[in-house]
């Protein structure tokens, strides 16, 4: 479960945020961080907060945006500066960032909106009226948490082995010269940056000598080494420029992967917008020439990108598309996350047929591949919808189940799914 960051940048609407942090704990079943007040900030307390979150909200009520940042008052300065560094801060440690509208908060046009605040354009906004449902709020918090498994997803993707060419110079004549090569998962931080400052003298190297070639991989590998370390607008500057060199070698097939690991990065900064073109890009040059697997991927970021804009019936039908794919493929573990995604989405959806029906099938495959975690998870979710659906036998079939290993295990994912099953076995007992 995400830890959220809230922050205010309007005083009348404090005891409706204490409302929504409140909800927001009990759905999440752990602490949120508050911040509120413009007397004054302390830097280094929000920073550490920040360090242990996983998503800014920042909210914003009606009134709270000043068109002119001259006529703030003091105070008013003060809270602007606090909400400028916390969002700094955020997209320094690569968080979320969500900004969220309170009842009839209208966010200016680009060209008006104060400083501070332009960079929440970027993202997706979300809206809550003043007497919100807690349903609402409970759609906004399960976004964030897709969000974050596809940031897992990414991050896991990156972090597959590559080769980096580490070089030293000879003792005697002083040339470059290759040591030794080192995968990217065994780096902790001096090995990365020993990889930055190798890779940016084999950069220098190549283009002193005109090696193209060189020069492209190079970059790669500085795009992947960034992306690795969570620091995305530095690979996404990487990727850009290794992906005019690869246009110019024409190597389409290299070109296809490269624009998916630019959606990925541009979706984790959360630039839908700009993600979006990369997938359809990468769609359109893989498609007619049957690169099956980057067909797939690109449908998967192409559903990603749809569900982040809230258009879920077109992103389950890419992810449908996705799902064939990698079926023919035989990519047991891509087959599992979109069995999943697809119906926790149409869950979201109402369409609960369908919803268990994938889940279901996403239960079948996780005993095949054997894996214990999505396994406790899926049964957990069948009986979630089937207690949307009032078949209480289904309910205490699925979590019967769970009970039978969850409890033996003994790993940090296990207590949130514990909770959720006790909470299910609650509401049996109260029916």
């Amino acid at each position: 479960m995400p830890t959220i960051y809230y922050s205010s940048c309007s005083y009348d609407s404090e005891p409706l945020l204490q409302r929504i942090v409140d909800d927001s704990e009990s759905f999440l079943e752990q602490d949120c961080f508050l911040q509120t007040g413009g007397n004054s900030f302390d830097p280094k307390k929000i920073r550490d907060r920040l360090a242990s979150c996983d998503a800014l909200i920042v909210v914003i009520g009606e009134g709270a945006i000043p068109l002119k940042e001259s006529l703030l008052s003091a105070k008013e300065n003060i809270v602007m500066e606090r909400i400028r560094f916390e969002i700094v801060t955020a997209i320094n440690l690569n968080l979320i960032i969500v900004p969220l509208l309170l009842g009839e908060t209208i966010f200016p046009e680009k060209r008006n909106a104060p400083g501070v605040l332009k960079r929440l354009l970027e993202y997706r906004m979300y809206r809550l009226k003043r007497d919100f449902r807690f349903e609402e709020l409970h759609q906004l918090l399960e976004d964030i948490e897709g969000e974050l498994e596809f940031k897992d997803e990414v991050e896991k993707k990156l972090s597959e082995p590559f080769q980096f060419n580490f070089m030293g110079r000879d003792e005697t004549t002083g040339n470059l010269s290759e040591a030794h090569r080192l995968g990217l998962e065994s780096c902790g931080p001096s090995e990365f940056e020993r990889a930055i400052d190798s890779e940016n003298l084999i950069l220098s190297e190549a283009q002193r000598k005109g090696d193209r070639a060189g020069e492209k991989n190079a970059l790669s590998a500085l795009g992947l080494t960034f992306a690795r370390l969570g620091q995305t607008q530095k690979a996404i500057h990487y990727f850009q420029k290794q992906l005019v060199i690869v246009r110019e070698l024409k190597d389409v097939e290299e070109e296809c992967g490269l624009l998916a690991n630019l959606g990925d990065a541009f979706a984790i900064s959360g630039n839908i917008e700009q993600a979006k073109k990369y997938y359809q890009e990468q769609l359109s040059l893989a498609q007619p020439r049957d690169y099956c697997a980057l067909v797939g991927s690109a449908y998967n970021g192409l559903g990603f990108v749809c569900v982040k804009q809230g258009e879920i019936a077109d992103g389950v039908d890419y992810y449908l598309k996705a799902l064939a794919i990698y079926k023919d493929l035989e990519n047991h573990d891509k087959e599992l996350e979109l069995l999943v995604g697809i119906g926790l989405n149409y869950q979201k959806l109402g369409k609960l047929k369908q919803t268990i029906e994938f889940l279901q099938q996403a239960l079948q495959v996780s005993r095949y591949v054997e894996n214990r975690r999505e396994e406790a998870r899926i049964l957990v979710d069948l009986a979630e919808a089937f207690h949307h659906r009032g078949n209480l036998e289904r309910v205490d079939f699925y979590l019967t189940q769970a009970e039978g290993f969850l409890f033996d295990l003994e790993k940090p994912w296990v207590d949130s799914l514990v909770k959720r099953l006790r909470l299910l076995r609650g509401s049996l007992k109260s029916e």
